[in-house]
């Protein structure tokens, strides 16, 4: 019995120790009360003031109402003011019969946005509303006398990078991005807009580099455009003036060649090229061809926007005084974009991109689409091609692309109905020989464009190129250009469900149009001359050569011999080309503008020459060269035309 008595003491004291009693303290901290979901809370009334928000400062479902009495409107104010810097997803299920209104303070007095687009009965919603500090919250009727039961939830998450973060709706709040980062954001509302800031980068020191020697010529090309750049080699440079050197001569082709007129030292600047075709060489250093006027640098940008179901996106880019430097053209709804060469300058340091939803329908039915569910994604990076490339925008002629004299500009069209217009400027006549290279997908047409004459008037298609078909390329010869020449690059048109459409598009493999200029000295002929008011003049004794080309391409020639006292003898002599079978035909222009023929010749013997004679009276007389089947062109060799005095 003693034993016992001696072991329940021990016991005891066993009992209050569980694990063992040591010298080492034994107490455990407190983990303090375990997050298990949102706080389910009530609105505490009155709060129709800031100053009597409800205070939010982490995950909440809230459930209120609003009251109905149109003589004193309810409103119920929020306080959202999380512990440090949070995104908040906040939302307000709707009323039966009423519109919800749903409004963001910066701070009492100060609105920063308004959401109220779901409409009778339904909810709204701000997907991602960044909160530093703390921000106030409305819930209201957007119509008096209606009211009920609602529920206000808000979920808060950590700030991510590459999200947008609202509200950014105007510059000072624009969301700053990089170039090559994927940059997510909401068009949650009817009005949302979403600014983001994009920083240039600095202008290398020097920004205009210095002229690049002239590129090795092709012999292999008889005429004479620059080759695409092979793998591994790059491609020629911009604002080479100096045409490639004269090719070997032919001396059966030379020997075929009409003799120089004047000094024969000028004959030895003449470069025959296969098929007869006379090239002047310019000169270096007697100013044959004039560089055109430098243009501005500037930085071309690629940049992608996803689509949103539902939404028919806009998107614009806008300099730093938010004058809009480019804007999309209307596309469809749930289509994104794929933008390429859009042209900023290169002095500016920042630039915006701006995302908003556009108008769909017409009149009261005109609405813009919204969805707070599914985002969209954003990325701006630098174009590769660098000084080469088209700068968007450029679908109206005064926006066009500058061409260098002799050099190229690559571009894109992209998105469908894209239309890209380049301008040539020169200080003195010259003759264009302008190529557009296939692309893959597309089927593209080349555009000899006049401006306008006056206010009011439409500009007017000169010369069209589109022989080829989808990947082939384009090209327009010997375009005359002094002073301003337009040309426009777009996509050819086809026939889906009974409707004309411009809708080819790539937005991955760019075209490539390259010029080649050399003075205009009258040897050849002057495009675009396939109109009667638009015909070269040509001089008895003195050889024209010309291509028929594009397709069903015609030639006119005005002959004066109005000055001349009595009929005159004329010998006119057409040398043919191959493929083409060439056909001369003589005209009177009569006191009216209309044309009355008198003679012609058109075998179509191939490459036979045509000729004509014929006794003129005093007049005005108009030779027509072209294709005497109108089936066929040859844009690489040339024929020669001849007027000869005397029997």
């Amino acid at each position: 019995m003693r034993r016992l008595g001696w072991v329940w003491p021990w016991a005891l004291l066993l009992a209050g120790c569980p694990n063992g009693c040591s010298n080492k303290d034994t107490e455990v901290a407190d983990a303090g009360p375990v997050v298990t979901g949102p706080e389910l809370l009530n609105e505490k009334e009155p709060n129709e003031r800031p100053e009597q928000a409800l205070s939010l400062g982490r995950d909440a479902t809230v459930s209120a109402s609003l009251g109905a009495d149109p003589s004193k409107p309810d409103e119920d104010w929020y306080r959202l003011a999380p512990a440090s810097p949070r995104v908040a997803d906040v939302s307000v299920t709707g009323i039966p019969g009423g519109d919800m209104l749903l409004e963001v303070y910066d701070a009492p007095g100060i609105r920063s946005a308004s959401i109220n687009s779901g409409g009778d009965g339904k909810p709204e919603r701000f997907p991602n509303l960044y909160v530093e500090r703390e921000r106030w919250v409305r819930v209201a009727s957007a119509r008096k006398g209606t009211g009920g039961a609602y529920t206000l939830e808000v979920r808060y998450h950590s700030p991510e990078d590459g999200v947008e973060r609202e509200p950014n709706d105007r510059a000072v709040d624009a969301t700053p991005m990089q170039f090559g980062q994927a940059v997510s954001g909401f068009i949650g509302h009817a009005a949302d807009e979403d600014w983001y800031r994009l920083e240039l980068p600095e202008p290398p020191a020097g920004a205009t580099p210095p002229p690049a020697p002239a590129p090795t010529p092709n012999p292999a090309d008889p005429t004479g455009a620059q080759p695409p750049p092979t793998e591994g080699q790059p491609p020629a440079p911009e604002g080479t003036e100096t045409p490639p050197a004269e090719p070997a001569a032919n001396p059966e082709a030379t020997a075929n060649a009409p003799a120089a007129e004047g000094d024969p030292a000028a004959a030895g600047a003449q470069g025959q090229q296969p098929g007869g075709f006379q090239v002047p060489v310019p000169v270096p250093g007697q100013g044959n061809i004039q560089p055109a006027p430098e243009e501005p640098p500037s930085v071309a940008l690629k940049i992608e926007l996803t689509g949103i179901e539902g939404v028919r996106t806009e998107l614009s880019v806008l300099s730093a005084a938010e004058a809009p430097l480019f804007v999309t053209p209307r596309g469809k709804e749930g289509e994104g974009y794929s933008l390429r060469n859009i042209g900023v300058r290169a002095s500016d340091r920042v630039v915006y991109v701006v995302v908003k939803s556009g108008w769909v329908g017409t009149g009261k039915e005109a609405k813009r689409g919204f969805n707070s569910e599914k985002p969209y994604t954003l990325t701006v990076t630098q174009e590769e091609a660098g000084s080469n490339a088209e700068l968007e925008p450029n679908d109206e002629l005064y926006k066009a692309t500058t061409l260098p004299t002799y050099g190229y500009k690559e571009g894109f069209l992209s998105p469908k109905g894209d239309v890209d217009n380049f301008v040539l400027k020169t200080a003195e006549p010259v003759l264009a020989k302008v190529e557009l290279s296939g692309v893959e997908r597309l089927d593209l047409e080349l555009s000899v464009v006049a401006p306008p004459e006056g206010e009011g008037q439409k500009e007017t298609v000169l010369q069209r190129a589109n022989d080829g078909a989808i990947k082939e390329p384009e090209r327009l010869n010997n375009v005359a250009c002094q002073g301003t020449c337009y040309f426009r690059v777009q996509s050819a048109s086809r026939k889906v469900d009974n409707k004309w459409v411009r809708d080819y598009e790539n937005a991955d493999q760019p075209y490539r149009i390259s010029v080649t200029t050399v003075p205009d000295d009258g040897s050849q002929e002057r495009e675009p001359n396939n109109t009667v008011d638009r015909a070269m003049d040509i001089t008895p004794g003195k050889a024209v050569r010309g291509t028929v080309y594009p397709l069903k391409d015609v030639d006119y020639y005005r002959l004066d011999l109005s000055d001349r006292p009595v009929r005159t003898p004329i010998k006119v002599t057409l040398l043919g080309i191959l493929k083409v079978d060439v056909g001369l035909y003589l005209h009177r222009l009569g006191e009216d503008g209309k044309l009355s023929l008198v003679q012609t010749s058109d075998r179509a013997r191939g490459d036979q020459p045509e000729v004509i004679r014929y006794s003129a009276e005093p007049g005005v007389y108009v030779l027509e060269v072209r294709d005497a089947r109108n089936r066929e062109a040859n844009f690489q060799d040339a024929y020669q035309l001849t007027i000869e005095e005397g029997e």
